[in-house]
C-alpha cells in the first residue's frame, strides 16, 4: 500500500513538472553563424593575418640567407666550407626555433581571441536572454529541430556589432592615444 502511494506520488510530482518545464520562454542560436558574423571575429582575423605575413615574411628571409650561403658553399674549398658550415647550421637552428616560436605565438595569440570573442557571445546571450524574458537559449549544435521563430541568431549578431562598433572605436582610439603619448 504504502509502495502504491509512493509511487503515485512521484508520478504526480513528475507530471507536475512537465508543464513548468515546458512553460519557459525559449529560443535558440546558432554559434557559428554568430561567430562569423560578429565584426570583433574579422578583424581579429585580419589583424591576426597581417602580423602572419609579417613573420612569414621575416622568416623567409633568413630561408633565403641559408639558401645563399648553401650556394656560396659549393664554390669554395674545403677549409672554407668547413668554416661556413658552423655558420649554416647556426642560421638553420635559428629558423626552426623562429619557426616553431612564431607557430607557437600565433597559436595563441588566436586562442586568446577567440576565447575573447565567445566570451563576449555569451556575454550578449545572457543580456539578450535577461531583457527579452527568455528562459532558456541553447546553442543550436544541442537541438534536434528549433522552430524558426525560435531563433535569436540575427538579434544577437546585430546586439554583438552594435556594442563592437560603439566600444570598439574607443578601443582604437585608445590605443593611438597611448602610441601618441608615447612618441
Amino acid at each position: 500500500m504504502r509502495v502504491r502511494v509512493l509511487v503515485l506520488a512521484v508520478l504526480l510530482a513528475c507530471a507536475m513538472a512537465v508543464p513548468a518545464f515546458a512553460a519557459g520562454k525559449m529560443a535558440y542560436v546558432d554559434l557559428s553563424t554568430t561567430f562569423d558574423q560578429y565584426e570583433k571575429t574579422r578583424i581579429y582575423d585580419e589583424k591576426l593575418t597581417e602580423v602572419q605575413a609579417q613573420k612569414e615574411k621575416d622568416l623567409e628571409q633568413i630561408a633565403n640567407e641559408i639558401k645563399a650561403l648553401e650556394d656560396k658553399m659549393s664554390l669554395l674549398s674545403v677549409e672554407e666550407k668547413a668554416a661556413k658550415q658552423k655558420e649554416l647550421d647556426e642560421k638553420n637552428n635559428k629558423l626552426r626555433q623562429m619557426s616553431q616560436q612564431v607557430l607557437n605565438d600565433m597559436r595563441r595569440d588566436r586562442d586568446e581571441k577567440l576565447k575573447e570573442i565567445l566570451q563576449d557571445i555569451e556575454k550578449a546571450v545572457q543580456e539578450y536572454a535577461q531583457k527579452n524574458g527568455y528562459d532558456y537559449i541553447f546553442n543550436d549544435r544541442v537541438l534536434l529541430y528549433g522552430a524558426a521563430n525560435a531563433d535569436v541568431t540575427q538579434d544577437i549578431i546585430d546586439q554583438l556589432n552594435s556594442g563592437y562598433k560603439t566600444t570598439g572605436k574607443t578601443e582604437k582610439t585608445d590605443k593611438t592615444d597611448k602610441t601618441v603619448k608615447a612618441n
